[in-house]
């Protein structure tokens, strides 16, 4: 009996027994080495951190991150180039000692860019600028977006502290952040800075927008005073050189029957009174011929016939002389 239960409680003690706190570290904008052993939660004793880059001895932190009166982290000074060699580390509590070895040479993490600012160019375009240390080790990411629409990334050459948006609208905003990490050329890391604050530039905010604000609270008042000057100009216009607005009616369609030539047109009072003709027809007499005899017996006239003659037209008359003649012949 007494065999078992010792051999029960090892085993439970086996079961419950914590595992090694594990310690991660990162060099944070290459100024000092941050380390944490807290990702299994909160220790339940106060470790000891001792760290060295080697070939150096080991040194204990000089600063400790304590989370309810407990060490949960270390920051550690850092050298240049330091990140290229081995890291130890060593957590310490009474008889335990927890010993591990890290690679820091692309765990760097530089603090988020500083002096964003946004403004429209003089060539139209929306400019972004920032400040990173180390700019020629530096590579950015900026992203933006359009009125709180899906996010959009485009990476910036390394040493390159702005970006450019082309022809942005004035009546949308925009919303730009941007974030920095070592290049390949100095050991790139695989940690991103923090985004930086958001900064936003549009139609609320902007001074382009402001300008054409207050330009469109006039644009009524130079409406009505264009407008104004305007019918001005044209009643000079018609006082001046006396032009008369003549409104021409819609020639209707012509009939089948063009004959009268009054049912085609409308003519006005005046216009239809001009086209009345009242002259006497002519009487037009056809050329006949006649034989000597009936000449001579027709040679004489009567004394009745002088009347009709002088009522006789220009042709007739014409006519007449030319049978006259040829009686005479």
């Amino acid at each position: 009996m007494p065999t078992r239960l010792l051999l029960l409680l090892c085993l439970t003690a086996h079961v419950f027994a914590r595992e090694p706190p594990e310690v991660d570290c990162l060099v944070v904008h290459r100024k000092y080495v941050h380390c944490s052993w807290n990702k299994q939660g909160t220790p339940e004793v106060n470790y000891t951190f001792y760290s060295r880059f080697q070939p150096d001895k080991f040194s204990e932190c000089s600063k400790y991150l304590r989370e309810n009166n407990i060490n949960t982290g270390c920051e550690q000074p850092y050298q240049t180039g330091q990140r290229f060699r081995s890291f130890n580390t060593k957590l310490v509590h009474g008889n335990q000692i927890y010993q591990k070895e890290l690679e820091l040479k692309t765990k760097v993490k530089l603090n988020p860019p500083t002096n964003v600012t946004v403004q429209r160019g003089s060539d139209s375009n929306l400019w972004l600028n920032w400040s990173q240390d180390y700019v020629k080790c530096v590579e950015s990411e900026v992203r933006y977006r359009v009125n709180n629409r899906k996010w959009e990334n485009n990476h910036v050459s390394t040493a390159m502290q702005d970006y450019c948006v082309n022809l942005p609208s004035s009546s949308s905003i925009y919303e730009l952040q941007v974030r920095s990490r070592l290049a390949i050329y100095c050991g790139e890391s695989v940690f991103w800075s923090d985004w930086s604050q958001p900064v936003v530039w549009g139609s609320n905010n902007s001074t382009d927008a402001k300008t054409n604000k207050s330009t469109s609270e006039w644009t009524p008042v130079l409406y009505v005073v264009a407008a104004f000057i305007l019918i001005l100009l044209v009643m000079l216009l018609l006082h001046h050189e006396r032009i008369r607005i003549i409104f021409i009616p819609v020639v209707p369609k012509p009939s089948s029957d063009l004959h009268n030539i009054e049912d085609w047109f409308q003519f006005p009072k005046g216009l239809k009174e001009s086209f009345t003709y009242n002259e006497h027809p002519c009487l037009v007499r056809e050329y006949c011929h006649v034989s000597q005899s009936d000449s001579e017996a027709g040679s004489v006239f009567m004394p009745g016939n002088e009347s009709d003659l002088s009522t006789s037209c220009s042709s007739s008359t014409s006519t007449v002389s030319t049978e006259e003649e040829m009686v005479s012949v």
